[in-house]
């Protein structure tokens, strides 16, 4: 769906008394408010690049209060009332109160300048880094298309056994081949996808096609019984409703046991509302899943979580795993993770781990899983099998 608009001068983005499905942002150019009175048109205002229209009679539920009209020629983006919606409703009550008597107000004061005569005023933007909103949109739109034109896919990193340098599982991660963009960071897409409500798509899009590339590994793999993949999740994953049915359904269709599947999910993600999150990765862990805390150690809560989540593996994070070999604190913090795991019964894995230092250091630290460069890149499926077929249980270093 292409959502930019462009509007010659004179041109009607939208009447007074029309629907209210949509806001917009304009990128470019200036547009003019105005109202009918007793059949005579009333200029309300002007507004430039970075001011947003059309928002209060979406969050009201009401008729579009006024016409507009552009001045110049203009390029806007349109929002959709969902979009609006559905992160109003995610507001703080105070916050919402608040919102709510500044469009009270902003109702009154229209009425009160389409009543006045005079020079129309030029009402500057308030819409903060209007162009960044506008690229974080856009992105989410590119996100949305390129799942159903299947520019999105898996890789896996294979995650070692320190003790043989046997393969017991993967990490799945996930890329994005954009015709235009290129190759996009997952860091990138994945942040934008959170904050604009699409990461449910991607979660399910991993969670697909993780565990039906799982399958057919294991059917090449017969010899590895415990073969797993692990797949990260975001923190809205586990707050939302159906997602343990969705998962279970994943199972299901795939023939697959759930302890085969480990879901990861960051410390940091889990601050939100840490009561939900338990709740929802407990019934996870009912439903036989692992559950691993991702970047363990550079959260807010770290301990606290041993104790609240029902956790099955804790992945020792690079800024302490990658720097243990030379760093004393490091060194000190990965020596009382492992320690901590054992007592409790929590696998340890060490990520991010790229050289013979790196995993002599864990090795004689006790760490009993690792994954990293030193071991091999994230590949592709196929690419995938042909390494585990040669890994026969000596650690090596891949270039």
């Amino acid at each position: 769906m292409d959502r930019e608009v462009i509007l010659n001068p004179g041109d009607i983005l939208y009447r007074e008394g029309g629907s209210n499905k949509s806001a917009y942002i304009v990128e470019s150019g200036e547009i003019a408010l105005h109202t009918t009175v007793l059949g005579q048109r009333v200029d309300c205002e002007r507004r430039g690049a970075g001011a947003i229209v059309g928002e209060l009679s979406v969050l009201t539920g009401s008729l579009r209060t006024v016409t507009v009209e552009a001045v110049t020629h203009c390029r806007l983006f349109q929002i959709s009332s969902d979009q609006i919606l559905s992160r109003f409703d995610k507001l703080d009550p105070v916050l919402r109160a608040c919102i709510d008597t500044s469009i009270s107000f902003a109702g009154t004061l229209t009425e009160r300048m389409a009543q006045t005569s005079g020079e129309v005023p030029f009402v500057p933007s308030t819409l903060q880094d209007a162009q960044g909103v506008i690229d974080e949109f856009k992105l989410e739109v590119d996100i949305l298309a390129g799942l159903n034109r299947g520019e999105f896919s898996l890789v896996y990193q294979p995650i070692v056994n320190l003790s043989d340098g046997v393969v017991t599982g993967v990490e799945s991660l996930m890329r994005w081949q954009h015709p235009v963009r290129g190759n996009v960071p997952p860091f990138r897409f994945i942040q934008t996808a959170e904050a604009m409500g699409s990461i449910e798509k991607l979660t399910e899009f991993a969670l697909t096609d993780a565990c039906a590339a799982l399958m057919r590994m294991r059917n090449q793999c017969p010899e590895r019984p415990d073969f797993y993949t692990s797949v990260n999740i975001s923190g809205k994953d586990v707050e939302r409703n159906g997602f343990v049915d969705f998962v279970a359904n994943v199972l299901k269709f795939n023939e697959m046991e759930p302890e085969h599947l480990k879901l990861e999910v960051t410390e940091t993600s889990l601050v939100s509302d840490p009561a939900k999150a338990a709740m929802c990765l407990g019934e996870l862990r009912e439903l036989g899943c692992g559950i691993s805390i991702d970047d363990f150690g550079t959260g807010y809560s770290n301990l606290a979580y041993l104790k609240k989540l029902p956790l099955t593996t804790l992945k020792i994070d690079r800024a302490f795993a990658g720097d243990a070999h030379a760093n004393a604190i490091s060194r000190s913090i990965v020596t009382m993770l492992i320690g901590l795991g054992r007592e409790i019964g929590v696998d340890i894995v060490a990520e991010g781990l790229e050289t013979s230092d790196d995993v002599e250091t864990l090795l004689s630290l006790g760490c009993k899983y690792a994954q990293g460069y030193y071991f091999c890149k994230p590949l592709p499926e196929a690419e995938l099998l042909d390494f585990i077929g040669s890994n026969a249980g000596e650690i090596r270093h891949v270039a």
